[in-house]
């Protein structure tokens, strides 16, 4: 037996992965991301951090238990759209100044042509 607990909120998952993984009082994030083709990256990245959220409540906590994110761009130049959506949902979700610590790196591929973004996530509890 394991001391990890499978964490999902119900979020579609589409491969041998699980969205959420929580061992001890540390919840692991799997890359979330936006399936719309029709949203811009603000609207893209807005959706991925929704659904981090998503699955940090699911496993006991909320947006300022996030200490960590990921990001992965398709397109390094929207960099200042994603980071304007990206402080503006930790600012609506109440940090306004203890943000997580960030890598963001461009990728010339996600898996599915439309995505734009992908961010994974470390909270702990």
């Amino acid at each position: 037996m394991s001391n990890f607990e499978k964490i999902n909120p119900g979020t579609p998952v589409a491969g041998p992965y699980s969205p959420g993984m929580k061992a001890g009082n540390t919840v692991y994030i799997s890359g979330q991301v936006s399936i719309d083709p029709e949203a811009n990256i603000r609207e893209q990245t807005l959706t991925a951090l929704n659904n981090v959220k998503k699955i940090v409540k699911a496993a006991g906590g909320e947006v300022s238990n996030i200490v960590n994110t990921t990001v992965f761009l398709t397109k390094i130049e929207e960099f200042g759209d994603m980071n304007v959506a990206y402080k503006d949902f930790f600012n609506d979700n109440g940090v306004s100044d203890n943000y997580p610590s960030r890598a963001t790196v461009e990728v010339s591929k996600l898996p599915r042509q439309t995505m734009l973004i992908e961010i994974s996530a470390i909270a702990v509890l």
